[in-house]
């Protein structure tokens, strides 16, 4: 890793963590939309976090409580009983959604039913996160945003500072949800899992596990997360449980990778960045979302293929927030209601490959075979964000001290 890569990161952490004044520092987070991938600013992981779940200790315990059969009674909300929650008295002329750049293009058709059966129109407010955390928390209490687009791991902050209206457990839709799309402060509305991308031409045999991605048979080929980052810290969870570790201790999985990093290509962040070095075998394996990885392949020829490991693979949440002190709470709550049903979880899939954080979802087969998680997927990790969240000061400054020098 270049000094000057280390400074530029450096300074980056800085300046976010100067903009994000309400309690939060900067955490990276790449989007699973390439265009969205190269523009979107760093993310940020909460140093104050609501009481710390208790995280499962493998994929099988992970996959007993995210993949069960869901009951019998469940089905998605009608329009109807979404279009209750926005009465005529208090409809506004349109909604203000904030999210990444590029997914009005790619989602905006899949609103039409919600935008005709209540008389709304969507704004699309596109821009990087760490503006979208700014303004949420520059306006508490009178928000202009009616619903905004966060990774899971922004929740806990914004919840703790008075920022987000608590989880509406009876929201139309949420009962449908898998376990790790309920949470405190938000609602699971797509899922990205991580994985490893490997380019086959370079190695064999694939990897198999997540310890591969320190293998030193790949000296020099293989690039890993920079932190902060949503994957760095998904890497660091892996490593920890296999260490027998967990969340809320992620020091002996840094000195794992501080051990590994002069015989790592780089420290990267969005992978689409990197395609260049992918293509040409200069990077031959790193982490990576899975849509992100077989859309590389499908839609820009990158040589790669996607592994989940035998360990099992984290997700990243994507959570609709809804800001505390809205006009329009209501409405804004039948917005999420319907980005919680098919019409919009299917679109998730059918444009950016996100995967569903339905429990019943149907789609078609082919459709599936293209996503990470898939429905049902029995791989699924359930990580402690909560915990994450809270030690991320710690993290980041062990990290900088281990890794960085």
């Amino acid at each position: 890793m270049t000094q000057r890569a280390t400074a530029t990161r450096r300074r980056s952490v800085r300046v976010i963590a100067g903009l994000l004044s309400a309690g939060l520092v900067a955490a990276a987070c790449g989007d699973d939309s390439s265009s969205s991938a190269t523009t979107a600013a760093a993310t940020s992981a909460a140093t104050t976090a609501a009481a710390t779940s208790a995280a499962a200790t493998t994929a099988a315990t992970a996959a007993a409580t995210t993949t069960a059969a869901p009951a019998a009674n469940l089905k998605f909300a009608t329009m109807d009983e979404i279009a209750a929650l926005c009465p005529a008295a208090n409809k506004p002329s349109k909604l203000v959604f904030s999210t990444f750049p590029a997914q009005k293009d790619a989602m905006d058709k899949y609103l039409a039913p919600f935008k005709k059966a209540l008389g709304i129109e969507v704004e699309w407010l596109e821009n990087g996160l760490g503006d979208r955390l700014t303004k949420l928390a520059a306006e508490k209490g009178k928000p202009t945003i009616d619903v905004a687009l966060v990774p899971i791991a922004e929740t806990p902050a914004l919840l703790a500072n008075g920022i987000v209206e608590p989880t509406n457990t009876k929201l139309p839709n949420y009962e449908q949800l898998i376990s790790p799309a309920k949470f405190a402060g938000g609602y699971g509305v797509s899922a990205l899992q991580f994985g490893i991308a490997y380019n086959p031409a370079f190695v064999n045999p694939p990897p198999t596990s997540w310890l591969d991605l320190l293998n030193p048979k790949y000296a020099g080929n293989i690039a890993l997360p920079s932190m902060p980052n949503s994957g760095g810290y998904a890497l660091l969870a892996m490593l920890a449980r296999i260490g027998g570790g967990k969340e809320s201790d992620l020091k002996p999985a840094i000195d794992q990778i501080a051990a590994f990093k002069k015989q790592a290509h780089s420290f990267i962040g969005p992978t689409p960045q990197v395609e260049a070095q992918i293509k040409s075998g200069e990077i031959r394996m790193y982490l990576d979302i899975g849509g992100v990885a077989v859309r590389a392949k499908a839609e820009r020829n990158v040589p790669v293929e996607f592994v989940i490991p035998k360990e099992g693979a984290p997700l990243s949440i994507n959570s609709l927030v809804v800001p505390v002190g809205s006009k329009h709470k209501g409405c804004a709550e039948a917005f999420v209601a319907y980005m919680l049903g098919q019409e919009v979880q299917t679109g998730w899939a059918e444009t950016l490959l996100y995967g569903s954080t339905s429990s019943i979802i149907k789609m078609d087969p082919a459709l599936v075979s293209r996503l990470y998680p898939a429905p049902g997927a029995k791989t699924i990790v359930e990580i402690d964000w909560p915990a994450i969240a809270k030690g991320t000061a710690d993290t980041m400054d062990y990290w900088n001290r281990k890794v960085l020098n």
